[in-house]
């Protein structure tokens, strides 16, 4: 994985939206105004997660991984995003409808890394004792921690 891909300041835990749009659209103007991603983030995130939805699910947590091509992308970064109330979305893979609250964004800027990045999340979300801890951190300063040791 990239040398540093956590930031605390990319890390909110009551974001209030009423849909996935709201969500990229909130989230990809945050990225873009820190210059963590280029202008057209936003609607390369919205085009690909229609054509390639995101959304996971394990056994004791729901989660999204948003990501676009990387010539959108700055510097790395993982967003770590909750909504106060699931969002409905698409799983990857089927395509079937699923909630979830749970969302990291991936701001990837070598592709090459892209398969291990997302081996490494995979896995990380089917320890059940990480997974619990992420779902009960509330706090964005103890989940950047959780985040870094984890990862």
């Amino acid at each position: 994985m990239e040398n540093k891909m956590f930031y605390s300041e990319l890390i909110d835990l009551s974001i209030d939206v009423n849909s996935e749009l709201q969500l990229f659209d909130l989230i990809g103007s945050r990225v873009i105004d820190s210059k963590f991603a280029k202008l057209g983030y936003i609607s390369s995130l919205e085009k690909r997660e229609i054509s390639y939805p995101t959304g996971l699910k394990f056994e004791n947590i729901s989660l999204a991984l948003p990501h676009v091509d990387s010539a959108y992308i700055d510097k790395p970064f993982i967003y770590i995003a909750r909504t106060k109330h699931p969002l409905s979305l698409k799983q990857m893979g089927d395509s079937i409808d699923m909630e979830a609250s749970n969302f990291l964004f991936l701001g990837i800027k070598d592709s090459r890394k892209q398969p291990e990045l997302l081996a490494k999340i995979m896995n990380a979300f089917q320890d059940k004792e990480f997974a619990n801890k992420f779902l009960c951190t509330n706090n964005e300063t103890v989940m950047y921690k959780l985040a870094n040791k984890k990862f």
